[in-house]
């Protein structure tokens, strides 16, 4: 029933008793007391709802992500995005001091990709440095901390990013003479553990090279990760043989947002709010860009309701993303959520979902395939939320639009979406309601 109301919603083909029939809630509401037959059911949705972009303010552990997000997405909505990764180097077990007439072949980094976001067309550069000084073992790293790292780049390499579902390797040689180096420390035992092989190597940063809209992940949990060392056990054997020093033991990305020159760069503070006719009557959502959106239903309260007024069978804040085609290399948030708010723009509580208020109102983004334009929506049941306000046992509480919580991720934070105020042409926010009255 909820697909059947959001295609009703967002074609705008039907209406009055033809749209009802496809609604959920209770559509028994007053017959315990008068005669079904004596009923009328009516759709309202020409209440207010103001919108309102806000900073998001909350910080999210990015040490525990297995992924390493490296590049930049900049536009004029809401600014320069951009993601650098920091790894150590860990110790790994091996034979080489045991062996005699060992070789050294080469020194690569190879990292194996995770996704990508963005114009996966355009040439991507991969730029490593070496960090100043090593990571703290165990620490518990944010997307706002950073690491101080050497300015010239240690090694980098430029090749295309692949599209979604595709995996592959990147691989990077390091100096012959950095390698043997590195190999004579080993075979000596200098480096015989985490301690000494974090003395010599302090770890690495990961940055971008290009001015493109792309960013990589590497995926830190794999197998293929790390900074392989192979060598031969002698001049006569042809096979070579390797140890993989891994990446990422301890690890975390830093993602910074540069609002300069976009349309939301006078938001500075937690408590600012800019009203969406200030943007194009459009508010933005995206954890990495650190924007939220603040909804507001300023004469709910006064809402008057009709004679004969028995109660609310349905209501529905419907979401509709500015998007053009779903290939845009920029997709919106899976889900997002509504949350009560306060002066402050702070999260105070979850907004309490279906007529029941059983669950929160969290709602998944969701699209008509089959349509010559783009149909798209995400479509919230707030019926137990609207109907205490209504009957004035619930305070009429400003929400904030996000991502939920419990989802929040590396890959989720790059995620962004502007959405319609009630101005705009197309792509509107619109609270519905249906209501049950006597005849």
């Amino acid at each position: 029933m909820m697909r059947s109301l959001f295609r009703s919603g967002l074609l705008l083909t039907v209406a009055g008793a033809s749209l009802l029939s496809c609604l959920s809630g209770d559509p028994d509401v007053g017959q315990s007391v008068i005669d079904p037959y004596q009923l009328q059911t009516q759709l309202v949705d020409s209440i207010t709802v103001k919108t309102y972009t806000v900073i998001e303010p909350d910080s999210f552990v990015t040490a525990t992500d297995s992924s390493l997000l490296i590049g930049q997405w900049a536009d004029t909505q809401t600014g320069k995005l951009q993601a650098k990764g920091y790894a150590s180097v860990d110790y790994a077990a091996h034979t080489l001091s045991d062996q005699s007439g060992v070789r050294f072949d080469s020194l690569v980094l190879e990292l194996p990709y995770s996704f990508s976001y963005g114009d996966t067309t355009k040439a991507f550069t991969l730029q490593v440095h070496t960090l100043q000084e090593p990571l703290t073992a165990g620490a518990t790293y944010y997307n706002y901390n950073s690491a101080v790292y050497q300015a010239t780049p240690l090694v980098s390499k430029s090749f295309v990013a692949l599209g979604r579902g595709e995996t592959r390797q990147i691989r990077m040689r390091l100096s012959d003479a950095l390698g043997q180096a590195f190999f004579a420390k080993l075979v000596s035992k200098e480096i015989n553990d985490t301690e000494t092989m974090w003395a010599y190597w302090k770890g690495f940063a990961f940055t971008n090279g290009t001015t493109d809209n792309v960013i990589w992940g590497i995926n830190t949990g794999s197998e293929k990760t790390g900074l392989r060392l192979y060598y031969h056990l002698n001049d006569m054997e042809k096979t070579s043989s390797s140890v993989r020093f891994p990446i990422g033991g301890t690890h975390f990305t830093q993602l910074t947002n540069d609002a300069t020159g976009s349309a939301v760069q006078s938001l500075k503070y937690k408590p600012q709010v800019l009203p969406s006719a200030a943007t194009g009557h459009q508010t933005a959502i995206g954890v990495g860009v650190g924007f939220r959106t603040r909804i507001e239903f300023p004469y709910l309260s006064q809402f008057a309701k009709p004679d004969a007024y028995l109660g609310l069978n349905l209501a529905q804040l419907q979401v509709s993303p500015v998007r053009k085609v779903l290939y845009d290399n920029t997709p919106p948030p899976d889900q997002l959520a509504l949350y009560e708010t306060n002066s402050q723009n702070e999260l105070v509580s979850t907004v309490p979902a279906l007529a029941t208020g059983t669950t929160s109102a969290v709602a998944g983004y969701e699209y008509l395939p089959n349509e010559l334009e783009l149909s798209d929506m995400y479509v919230f049941d707030i019926t137990k939320y609207i109907g205490d306000i209504l009957k004035g046992d619930a305070v009429n509480r400003p929400l904030i639009l996000t991502v939920p919580a419990s989802t929040v991720s590396l890959k989720t934070a790059l995620r962004r979406v502007m959405i319609g105020d009630q101005e705009l042409s197309t792509d509107r926010i619109r609270l519905r309601i249906v209501l049950t009255s006597g005849l």
